[in-house]
């Protein structure tokens, strides 16, 4: 090593030994102040459950997102299982449907939330088949009251959730009776999904017995945008 690197090490030992004495002798003169106070040396243990009460209250709050997250995959996980049903995050009343994948709910304070059915896409309303599949999910909950497992928020801002009636699972059900696909892109863990509607397609239900050569509805939009398959 050059004399100038040998300089430049034992300079930052003489700084670290210098901040390392400064610590020490502040936390002896506070010691020594707490101890000519009150006869006695307390705060090492004041500060340590002060730390740990500022961590675990953080880390535990009902707003904890990582929290919130964590329970909810529980609950569904449960509910696949035949479990009971997760926890409602929004109870209302269906006043829109606005397509086969998008509703109104109208809740008890009178709050208006447009919830984007999770995990299944149903043709557009301009595509084949995009009227029968708003009808499809009319009949189901337009009018009626539900409940909807909140899951977070898509990139338009609407909820993105699973919605029930009573304890039916209507997003499986618009699946399961050939009205929508399973949205794998943003689903890919959903194997209720899958595997109805793998069903639906064998039993040539809904727009699998309708519509010849069905385009899902992510190819058809980029369709629309761009002009090309």
């Amino acid at each position: 090593m050059s004399k100038a690197g040998k300089g430049s090490h034992s300079s930052r030992k003489t700084r670290r030994r210098r901040t390392w004495r400064n610590i020490l002798i502040a936390l002896a003169v506070v010691s020594l102040y707490q101890y000519s106070e009150t006869g006695d040396i307390t705060w090492p243990q004041d500060l340590f459950a002060k730390v740990s009460s500022t961590v675990s209250n953080y880390a535990t709050r009902p707003g904890a997102s990582w929290r919130e997250a964590t329970d909810k995959l529980e609950e569904m996980g449960a509910a696949r299982e035949g479990q009971p049903i997760p926890g409602f995050g929004i109870r209302g009343r269906v006043v829109r449907v606005a397509d086969g994948d998008t509703i109104s709910v109208l809740d008890t304070t009178n709050t208006q939330h447009k919830i984007r059915l999770h995990g299944i896409d149903t043709p557009e309303r301009d595509q084949r088949y995009g009227k029968k599949a708003r009808e499809a999910l009319s009949q189901l909950v337009a009018g009626k009251s539900v409940g909807v497992v909140v899951l977070g928020k898509d990139q338009y801002g609407r909820i993105d959730g699973t919605v029930y009636l009573a304890e039916r699972n209507i997003n499986l059900t618009m699946v399961a009776g050939g009205h929508a696909w399973w949205y794998r892109y943003y689903a890919p863990d959903e194997r209720q999904l899958q595997a109805a509607e793998a069903r639906a397609r064998e039993e040539r239900l809904g727009l699998w017995g309708k519509v010849p050569d069905p385009v899902p509805p992510w190819d058809w939009r980029r369709q629309q945008r761009y002009g090309k398959p």
